[in-house]
């Protein structure tokens, strides 16, 4: 697995993105969508199921969408990349907003369930991001030296608290 770093210096890497961080955002995702809309569809009413599961599925398709853009002006349009970001924002999000202009006309909407659908992508990104910044300063502050499994011997060292 490839690894791109992002450092504040050369010796403490602050922030680890590889390349199958999109994925998981999108596994991630899909796992909470589902139990989102399971868990409304038993408590809640149907339509208020059905804006959430249109807001998750909107929020899921732009970010599958970015991500296939990106990959692909990388790969195969480096000259062009700014013509090709426009080419494919526009036609995305006019199809976005077809897509919502007919769920709202032809069904009764509650717009804060499609909000929280539509948002939960970037919850999800923003909270991969921190729990990895939190990872990082956790194994920056606390280390653990181990000596072989004959000889074991453990130090713990704790470094600001």
């Amino acid at each position: 697995m490839k690894r791109t770093m992002i450092t504040d210096d050369k010796e403490n890497p602050s922030f680890i993105i590889d390349e199958g961080f999109p994925d998981r955002v999108i596994k991630t995702s899909f796992i909470l969508a589902l139990v989102l809309i399971v868990s409304s569809v038993s408590y809640m009413s149907f339509m208020l199921s059905v804006s959430l599961a249109i807001g998750c599925f909107i929020s899921i398709v732009l970010f599958k969408t970015s991500w296939w853009a990106i990959q692909h002006a990388v790969q195969h349009k480096k000259s062009q990349i700014k013509g090709f970001f426009l080419k494919v924002s526009f036609i995305k999000y006019f199809v976005l907003g077809a897509m919502l202009l007919s769920a709202c006309l032809f069904l009764e909407i509650n717009i804060f369930a499609m909000a929280l659908g539509l948002g939960m992508v970037v919850a999800v990104v923003i909270l991969k991001i921190v729990g990895r910044l939190l990872v990082n300063y956790m194994n920056k502050s606390i280390k653990v030296s181990y000596k072989g499994i004959n000889g074991v011997s453990i130090n713990a060292s704790k470094k600001g608290v």
